[in-house]
């Protein structure tokens, strides 16, 4: 694969210059493909008169849009690397992020100004910051340095694009380093899965700050010369008609948004009209595990079929996906590997039959190469002969299909027997007053570690602790079985909506040890 981002938004500009390419409702802004190629010809311009000549890193701490695809496109477009800043994460990751990635200048929007300002107050690096309008736009002044426009970076297939933080559940973010290359073929193998056409037209709600939106819905529909509707953020009021409005054929979601979808769909006796919603093919799932009875639910309510999937930061995005109608799609499943080599090895290294449960493993174009600035994490996430450890457990069946069992480090111990917590996690989705929850190990004196979840139930639902016992008993046994259920009100999630389990484990053990809980 010779194309880099630039070589593809130059392709597009000429073969289907007045197709649009992104849509922003909030602002009402649509550009084609031929003004995205002259507005990151005017971001690097803008850049390069600001003094940055050779290869800068550039961040951003915005919500989705036009202004949000601009930074995000025209940085690597025009050679220099940029750096999306979770607005979810915590400030000490932030921190991190912003020092550890060597940001030379940062864009951020006015509504995260004053979060920035504080962060920016710790560090002692010396970063240009530039506040957007998000209506209205920026240009970058209050520059000091001050320098003569010179042609655009060489870029490569190997060129660094972007360095994307890891969400640093345990320990501190790692950034991985996404080449052209990787990104290009992210998007490819997002192309590949759902059969992406130039008539298809994207629904993105994902943050550009993950590598969701980033690849599946920003990068996926430049490689297939198609379109996106991007509005700034996920609403439910709003979904239905924009999916309506747009023309919409195909959505990209997580377990949590398609939960909101379905509750208000069915208090308000919501249904999608096969003449309203006619070009609307498929949406697909990815980040968590989504319930084997959501899945079906989803499928029931809204007529279209829903695709699990699979990836990763490292890998840009896709790694595995449930395959199109009339192709069957296994529910519970994060389906078949397009456009890499995925399989499962045990500890040894060695790969596993069928239905044998072991690490997840995956290699391609698309897997990244390097950590920044960290040796160590780069050569202990690869396996000698190449592969690049997902850190998630799990088997593949018969058919190729695979299966995700939980995370290695989330795995719950007991007396020697290994537990998944999604094990525990499906049994409770199944009760009706439960809205989420996360199973994770507590620590015991005579098994090591038992069995806890942290549950969030649905408003205006009762339950008792021994009531979700008793019910997880019938389907689980008496070993398998929580030990302890903690009412909360709500789990932390990761920027994809993916529970933090050792986040939640970590919070209640403390106030447990503090005698809080």
């Amino acid at each position: 694969m010779s194309d880099t981002f630039r070589s593809l938004i130059d392709r597009n500009a000429i073969e289907c210059s007045d197709r649009p390419y992104l849509t922003d409702p909030d602002s009402n802004l649509t550009i084609n493909y031929s003004e995205l190629r002259d507005s990151c010809r005017w971001f690097g311009a803008q850049l390069r008169s600001a003094g940055f000549l050779n290869s800068a890193h550039v961040g951003f701490l915005m919500d989705n849009g036009c202004w949000t695809t601009i930074v995000l496109m025209g940085t690597m477009y025009s050679g220099h690397v940029i750096v999306p800043l979770n607005a979810v994460a915590s400030k000490k990751n932030l921190r991190f992020a912003i020092k550890n990635a060597d940001i030379d200048i940062i864009f951020v929007g006015e509504n995260y100004r004053s979060l920035l300002s504080e962060i920016m107050s710790e560090l002692s690096t010396d970063v240009q910051v530039v506040t957007v309008d998000m209506d209205s736009g920026f240009q970058i002044a209050d520059v000091s340095v001050q320098g003569p426009r010179t042609p655009q970076l060489p870029i490569t297939v190997d060129s660094p694009a972007m360095i994307l933080h890891t969400s640093g559940t345990v320990g501190l973010p790692k950034g991985a380093v996404l080449t052209h290359g990787n990104l290009v073929a992210g998007g490819m193998n997002v192309k590949l899965a759902h059969r992406l056409s130039e008539k298809d037209v994207a629904y993105c709600i994902l943050p550009l700050y993950h590598i969701n939106g980033q690849v599946v819905t920003g990068m996926a529909p430049i490689v297939s010369s198609s379109s996106v509707i991007m509005p700034r953020k996920f609403s439910i009021t709003n979904f239905w008609e924009h999916v309506s409005q747009y023309e919409c054929s195909w959505l990209s979601i997580v377990p949590t948004i398609a939960k909101y979808l379905l509750d208000d769909a069915h208090e308000n006796d919501f249904v999608v009209s096969t003449s309203e919603f006619r070009n609307l093919r498929f949406a697909r799932s990815a980040s968590s595990a989504m319930p084997a009875g959501m899945h079906s639910d989803f499928e029931n309510t809204f007529g279209i079929p829903m695709l699990e999937t699979m990836g990763l930061t490292e890998t840009a995005a896709p790694i595995l996906s449930n395959p199109m109608p009339p192709e069957i799609r296994i529910p519970g499943s994060v389906g078949m590997p397009f456009g890499n080599e995925v399989t499962i090895l045990n500890s040894e290294e060695e790969e596993m039959s069928a239905n044998e449960i072991g690490e997840i493993v995956v290699r391609g174009a698309n897997v990244i190469a390097e950590y920044y600035n960290a040796p160590e994490a780069t050569a202990s996430s690869f396996t000698q002969s190449g592969w690049f450890r997902t850190g998630d457990l799990g088997y593949r069946d018969e058919d190729g299909y695979f299966f995700v069992t939980g995370r290695i480090k989330e795995l719950i111990i007991k007396g020697g027997e290994n537990i998944s917590p999604r094990e525990v996690d499906d049994v409770l989705y199944h009760h009706d007053a439960v809205l989420e929850a996360g199973a994770f190990g507590l620590p015991d004196d005579t098994y090591g570690q038992v069995v806890a979840v942290a549950v969030v139930l649905k408003e205006g639902r009762e339950c008792t602790e021994n009531e979700l016992i008793d019910f997880c008993k019938l389907e689980l046994g008496r070993f398998r079985c929580p030990s302890r259920i903690f009412f909360v009100e709500d789990l932390p999630k990761g920027p994809s909506g993916k529970i933090q389990r050792l986040q939640v484990a970590n919070s209640l053990i403390e106030q447990m040890q503090a005698g809080t809980l």
